[in-house]
C-alpha cells in the first residue's frame, strides 16, 4: 500500500559507505525508519540528502507492507513541505534544533502509532522557531509543553505554593523530597509554565538560572520516561548561550 504523508526528520544514521537511515515522525504513520540507499554518493534522483536535516518538514511517499520484519522502509518520492532557511543559518536556532531533535528521538518510541496532536505540536513549533525572533527560553518551554503530549505535564493546582516536586509533578507548600525545587528556580519554572511561546521574549531569566532549569527539566523527563538518559547536545547549548 502506497502512503503519502508529511513527516518531520528526527535523526539520521550513516549506513554503510553511502546510505543513511532516517528516523522520521510521520503524520499518518507515526514513527518510521527509512533506508536511503546510496543517498551520500548519488548526485542524481529526486531525493536529496539536504531533505533530511534535523527537524526538516518533508512530504514523502512510501510503501507499507504488513510483512516488513526489519522495520526499514523505502521512500519512493520526497520533497520539502516547509523550507527551513533561518534555522540552518542562525547558530542559536540551529543549536536548539539539534537539542530538540535529540530530545524527541529519546521520547518518541511508539513505532507505527500515529499521534496527530503530537505531530501538530512539533510541526507548529518548528515553524514558529523558523519564523519568529529567537528566545533563549524556547527549548525550555518546548520541553515543558512536550510533557503535556507525553502525559506528565505539571499539575498547576496549588501553583502558588513555593515548591515543585519533580517526581509527583505537583506543587507543594513544604519541602519533603530530594526531587523538589524551590526559591528562584521554582519561581522561574512557574514563570515559564505560565508564559506562551509568543511572549517568551517579554520575560527575563538569567543564564545561570536557565542552565539550572534545563537540568531540572532533564531530571523531570528522566523521572517520568524510562531510558531517557543524558542529552549530549546540552553542552553545545551552554557554550552558545553563555
Amino acid at each position: 500500500m502506497l502512503v503519502e504523508t508529511n513527516a518531520i526528520v528526527l535523526s539520521t544514521l550513516k549506513y554503510g559507505d553511502s546510505s543513511l537511515i532516517a528516523r522520521c515522525y510521520c503524520k499518518e504513520l507515526g514513527l518510521k525508519s527509512f533506508l536511503l540507499k546510496g543517498i551520500l554518493s548519488s548526485k542524481k534522483g529526486n531525493i536529496k540528502k539536504s531533505f533530511f536535516q534535523p527537524m526538516s518538514i518533508i512530504q514523502l511517499i512510501t510503501q507499507i507492507k504488513n510483512d516488513n520484519r526489519i522495520g526499514l522502509y523505502y521512500i519512493k518520492e520526497a520533497r520539502i513541505h516547509y523550507p527551513l532557511i533561518e534555522i540552518p543559518s542562525d547558530i542559536k536556532k540551529n543549536a536548539v534544533v539539534f537539542f530538540i531533535s535529540e530530545v524527541l528521538t529519546k521520547t518518541i518510541t511508539e513505532d507505527g502509532a500515529p499521534n496527530l496532536p503530537l505531530y501538530h505540536f512539533i510541526e507548529k513549533n518548528v515553524i514558529y522557531l523558523e519564523e519568529k525572533v529567537f528566545s533563549p527560553l524556547f527549548h525550555l518551554k518546548f520541553m515543558i509543553e512536550l510533557s503535556q503530549n507525553l502525559g506528565f505535564y505539571p499539575n498547576q493546582t496549588g501553583i502558588e505554593e513555593p515548591f515543585f516536586d519533580l517526581e509527583s509533578g505537583c506543587f507543594s507548600g513544604f519541602s519533603s523530597s530530594k526531587y523538589q525545587i524551590g526559591g528562584d528556580l521554582a519561581l522561574a519554572f512557574k514563570k515559564l509554565l505560565n508564559t506562551r511561546f509568543e511572549l517568551l521574549n517579554e520575560i527575563r531569566i538569567p543564564n545561570p538560572l536557565r542552565i539550572e532549569l534545563l537540568n531540572v527539566l532533564i531530571d523531570y523527563f528522566n523521572l517520568h520516561l524510562q531510558g531517557f538518559g543524558k542529552i549530549k547536545s546540552v553542552d553545545i547549548l551552554h557554550e552558545i548561550f553563555r
